[in-house]
């Protein structure tokens, strides 16, 4: 599209800066609007109530020579130049022409930066400004699914009160045929869209499985596997004779910070096992500890390391497929996705 300033003489497009028309040296400014355009009785005869149609006037030209004859309306009188020592002096501008509507059609208008017509502009609504408003969350209602075996879903509670006591034959979500469970085992409390878990003290506890490397103090247990162990990090008794200075038999003593011992079913301790040095694996095969008749347990399940910088010993998943679990001590914050051991039933947690 090529942009410029139409004359409305001869109609030849010049540049957007020009003064004057370079065909005809007509003066370029914008065209008047008629009155009776806007106001339709403007200018209306007194007797006939009606004007007459609007007819656009041509801009003026300078005139070096004599003035063109004009034809007026009727009723008007031109009057004759008024003498000067004796000459007349021709105005500097005149009228060149007179034309009906029909005879010059009007020429658009552009803009002159965007190029675009500014009747188009004028006609398009100004667009309104919005105004942010304050977000509305939406109340969080969140819910434990029992897993299945197989991991497929199965109930799901939707813990819609504060307050949700998990049992064998008290609170709100009951698991009456699971003897693992306690009568009242775990309170499961929401606050805003927060959950947390808390053991109601148990015989058995809460354990959730960990998503990242988790501190282990003296007496902590964890589940791998279907294998309950406990950590075992206290140090080790200095040996000694008794009262009579008699020294008693012994095996020696591993360079060990840590133990891991197996809890059997019906109580007492099954296999103890120390660390190498400073790190013990567990799993089914080829590890420090490990338990190849467990079908839950992968090859190389977990981990545990003495921090250089603590006593605590960490505990660290090595991409099992069904995970580490710890108990837990006090009430803890769940989040989504969390998966929780509860007697025998397998939890997952959803805050969505």
């Amino acid at each position: 599209m090529e942009l410029g300033l139409a004359c409305s003489v001869c109609g030849h497009l010049n540049q957007l800066r020009a003064v004057s028309c370079d065909r005809c040296a007509a003066v370029l400014a914008p065209q008047p609007i008629a009155p009776s355009a806007v106001l339709p009785n403007l200018g209306a005869h007194p007797a006939t109530g009606a004007g007459s149609p609007a007819r656009p006037v041509t801009q003026v030209s300078t005139a070096s020579s004599s003035p063109a004859t004009v034809p007026l309306p009727s009723g008007m009188q031109a009057q004759p130049p008024s003498p000067q020592n004796g000459a007349v002096k021709p105005p500097s501008t005149v009228i060149s022409s007179v034309q009906p509507s029909s005879a010059v059609p009007a020429q658009p208008r552009f803009n002159a930066v965007t190029g675009a017509p500014l009747e188009a502009l004028q006609s398009k609504p100004a667009a309104k400004t919005m105004f942010f408003g304050a977000l509305q969350q939406q109340h969080v209602v969140p819910r434990l699914v029992v897993i299945k075996g197989e991991g497929g879903d199965g109930v799901t509670y939707h813990l819609s009160a504060t307050n949700h006591v998990v049992g064998r034959s008290t609170g709100e979500i009951r698991f009456n045929e699971d003897f693992f469970l306690s009568p009242e085992h775990a309170l499961f409390s929401v606050q805003g869209n927060r959950l947390f878990a808390k053991d109601l003290g148990s015989i058995n506890g809460v354990f959730v499985r960990i998503k990242s490397p988790v501190p282990l103090d003296h007496g902590d247990c964890f589940l791998v596997g279907e294998q309950l162990l406990r950590l075992d990090s206290a140090p080790f008794n200095e040996p000694g004779p008794d009262a009579n200075h008699t020294y008693s038999y012994t095996s020696p003593r591993p360079d060990a910070r840590f133990r891991v011992v197996q809890l059997l079913a019906g109580g007492g301790e099954g296999r103890i096992v120390s660390a190498q040095g400073t790190t013990l694996t567990l799993g089914r095969e080829a590890n420090h500890m490990n338990f190849p008749q467990d079908r839950f347990i992968s090859g190389r399940h977990a981990r545990l390391d003495s921090a250089s910088d603590s006593h605590h010993i960490i505990l660290t998943d090595t991409g099992s497929r069904n995970g580490t679990f710890v108990r837990i001590k006090g009430a803890v914050e769940l989040f989504h996705g969390d998966y929780i051991f509860i007697g025998q039933q397998l939890l997952r947690v959803e805050i969505s």
